[in-house]
């Protein structure tokens, strides 16, 4: 059996674009102040924790958040294309409750909107970068600044229960912890946040 890497999956802190309840995909909504504090806050609770690596996503919510964490764990970020939101094609931009009214809405499944990424799309390229992450990375620790939707469809994949989506309440810069062999993996936690706190 391959080395365990243990993967710590951090959601970027809130975003303008979640402060205004909008579909954000693949925008590029920066943090607010209140993303900024939840950032320093998340950075506290990992001080502890030993990682090998940062890996953040490019869009800004997720490279800001982790540049905030890496700083106190005095490591470097690299950028990983891969674990990028899901493209929501047409409806970037969209309020959340206009997108919860379509018929086409499931609370415990995969839309795959108009000019947007399908589930099986973003489950390979997500797949595939944790499972290279994993091959550079055997025996180590790797933390993962990203995004809901796409930690949402790992987590999902590793309960097994995909194509329905488990649907963890999944706070800004909740954490999920995976271990990972390169092939199967073992969550021991999901979208956790009690490091949060009411005020953040």
């Amino acid at each position: 059996m391959s080395e365990l890497t243990t993967f710590y999956f951090v959601r970027h802190g809130e975003s303008e674009a979640n402060a205004a309840r909008r579909f954000a995909g693949r925008t590029d909504s920066p943090l607010t102040a209140r993303g900024r504090q939840q950032a320093e806050v998340v950075a506290d609770t990992l001080a502890g924790t030993k990682f090998d690596r940062i890996v953040a996503t490019p869009l800004h919510r997720s490279l800001d958040t982790a540049n905030v964490i890496a700083k106190r764990l005095g490591l470097p970020v690299e950028i990983e294309p891969d674990l990028v939101e899901i493209d929501v094609g047409d409806k970037a931009g969209a309020a959340w409750d206009e997108i919860a009214a379509l018929p086409e809405w499931r609370d415990d499944g995969f839309v795959s909107w108009p000019n947007g990424e399908t589930l099986e799309g973003v489950l390979t390229r997500s797949l595939r970068a944790l499972r290279r992450l994993a091959r550079e990375t055997p025996g180590g620790t790797v933390l993962v600044v990203g995004h809901g939707g796409v930690t949402r469809i790992l987590v999902s994949h590793f309960l097994g229960i995909l194509p329905r989506l488990d649907r963890s309440p999944a706070r800004n810069t909740n954490l999920t912890v995976l271990v990972f062999d390169g092939v199967t993996g073992r969550l021991e936690k999901v979208a956790e946040s009690s490091h949060i706190g009411e005020t953040h």
